[in-house]
């Protein structure tokens, strides 16, 4: 799908996996979100409030229709994707691609369960 990032690499065993990705000189859409670097330590990207700046109302537009896209292709095939959150969006120029696809198939946790499981009527 043009909306996944490309994995390179990936090999799994009994007790780990490993994927490898091209790296991307304009970061996720967490780094645009914070004018940040991507290759600058995670402390000096994030913790700084200052440096936070929204985005434009064209990029929005973009940005969610590609990203509602890629959903969309994953649900119709019934492939869960729980892992949605800024710094999962890598920047491919003006078009964003998920990335950790792997994390349900290695069983791992969903990014929101935590707000989840604190309502009962939610299994």
């Amino acid at each position: 799908h043009p909306y996944i990032y490309k994995i390179t690499f990936a090999t799994a065993n009994e007790s780990s996996a490993l994927v490898i990705r091209p790296f991307s000189e304009k970061g996720t859409l967490k780094d645009l979100i914070y004018k940040a670097r991507p290759k600058d330590p995670f402390l000096k990207k994030y913790c700084n409030p200052k440096k936070i700046q929204g985005l434009e109302l064209h990029q929005i537009k973009t940005y969610g229709r590609q990203i509602l896209e890629v959903l969309k292709f994953l649900h119709e095939k019934g492939f869960p994707y729980g892992h949605l959150h800024s710094a999962n969006v890598m920047l491919d120029g003006d078009t964003c691609k998920l990335l950790d696809l792997e994390n349900s198939l290695l069983g791992l946790p969903s990014f929101y369960r935590s707000y989840f499981s604190q309502f009962r009527k939610i299994n």
